[in-house]
């Protein structure tokens, strides 16, 4: 008898552990998909900032050449 409940705490002990280690699993990798997630996103972001920042700067300069070109008139 006493052997028997022996053999069933270690399988429970097992499936228990095997279960805590794939929550744990599930938890880490969402908090690393959050994460890179976050930095894609900033990374987007300063790209997309800085492309806006550009077309600003060449409307600017276009307008000014612009100018430019029609006080040569």
């Amino acid at each position: 008898m006493e052997e028997v409940m022996e053999e069933v705490k270690e399988e429970v002990m097992e499936e228990v552990m095997e279960e805590v280690k794939e929550e744990v699993m599930e938890e880490v990798m969402e908090e690393v998909m959050e994460e890179v997630k976050e930095e894609v996103m900033e990374e987007v972001m300063e790209e997309v900032m800085e492309e806006e920042v550009m077309e600003e700067v060449m409307e600017e300069v276009m307008e000014e050449v612009r100018m430019d070109s029609m006080m040569a008139v």
